[in-house]
């Protein structure tokens, strides 16, 4: 080895290592540049400051090792076949700026937003549009790259379709449950902590995601609802439009009672339950007229749904103490059977004779 050559082998490792140390000092400024941007009104500058500051070093740090090795000789014609090299270094560190930006504004900005709302599916939901947008950019890129160094990317680009197709048929089932999980939120026709019935299911709502939404039972069962599911069944929100509903109770009275006297004991129980609205008025009327009773229907309305059966249990006791200081009757079920002439005589029992 001549000592031209040496000194070229020397100098292109004194670039290398004078271009890495600047990589570091640039990272480290970039840095301090962007600690010193969050200071101020716009925070955007720091954000993009601390996105930028890492590819860029990385791109110094290429380039110095490019210029290095393209003045040796040898590797200078192995360069010389790959002109696109370094037009595909630059497309790939610039796709690797757009995705870190796109990644870190909807970190910044989009989760937070998500955040204050009261499901999860939001947040989950900018998660997924997040992966996305990057892996887009970065086929995006990669794809450019590879036209870049002439590497033919048509056979490709149909393969991508191909795959895509498969994959989509293969999992059809859950970007339907994803699809309707976007639209329940969207709709927000039910929040977490509602009491919603679907079907035979009656529950309190705890978790909304992307794929199935999750309820708690009255019986203390959890029941995991896809949400492709949730998009064809009627769902009844008990929290809606406003957070008061409406109770029913049955009470059957006695036919001899009395019936005015039931009903005015019946209202002041009601007006007098802290838990019973006053507005609307509740209402005690007669529902039927039962086999064994006259059976009176309650109407009244309640703060929440999940109180229906204590408040149910609250008047119900009430009115079987206040009934029985009156001395109101609530009958049982009974029976009177009225006997024909001819089986009253075959019941009766022969008169004995008498001993003389």
């Amino acid at each position: 080895m001549n000592s031209i050559a040496i000194n070229t082998l020397l100098t292109s490792l004194g670039l290398v290592a004078a271009g890495i140390t600047g990589a570091f000092l640039l990272y480290r400024l970039v840095r301090w540049l962007a600690l010193r941007a969050d200071r101020s009104r716009y925070q955007i500058d720091g954000l993009v400051l601390r996105i930028i500051g890492r590819p860029l070093s990385v791109l110094l740090g290429l380039a110095s090792v490019n210029y290095a090795l393209y003045r040796i000789p040898q590797v200078q014609i192995q360069f010389d076949k790959w002109d696109g090299a370094q037009n595909a270094v630059l497309v790939l560190t610039g796709t690797w700026i757009f995705a870190s930006l796109v990644k870190a504004v909807v970190r910044e900005y989009g989760q937070p937003l998500a955040a204050r709302t009261d499901t999860d599916v939001d947040e989950r939901i900018v998660g997924l549009l997040d992966l996305t947008a990057v892996y887009l950019i970065w086929t995006a890129g990669i794809l450019i790259a590879l036209r870049e160094v002439d590497i033919e990317v048509t056979a490709f680009i149909a393969s991508l379709g191909i795959v895509g197709l498969a994959v989509a048929l293969a999992a059809r089932t859950v970007l339907s449950n994803v699809l309707a999980g976007i639209t329940l939120t969207a709709d927000r026709n039910f929040r977490v902590g509602d009491r919603i019935q679907v079907g035979d299911y009656i529950g309190d709502v705890l978790e909304i995601n992307l794929h199935k939404t999750v309820i708690r039972t009255r019986d203390n069962e959890i029941v995991l609802i896809p949400n492709d599911v949730l998009g064809k069944e009627v769902i009844i929100n008990h929290m809606l439009p406003e957070q008061i509903t409406r109770i029913e109770m049955t009470i059957g009275i006695a036919y001899d009672a009395d019936l005015d006297r039931a009903t005015a004991i019946l209202q002041e129980i009601l007006r007098h339950s802290d838990r019973i609205h006053n507005d609307p008025e509740p209402e005690v009327n007669v529902a039927a007229l039962g086999d064994n009773a006259v059976v009176l229907q309650i109407l009244a309305w309640i703060d929440r749904p999940r109180g229906k059966r204590s408040v149910r249990n609250a008047v119900y006791r009430s009115t079987l103490a206040r009934f029985a200081e009156v001395g109101i009757d609530i009958p049982f079920p009974q029976r009177t059977l009225h006997l024909a002439r001819s089986a009253q005589d075959a019941f009766s029992v022969p008169a004995r004779s008498s001993t003389s």
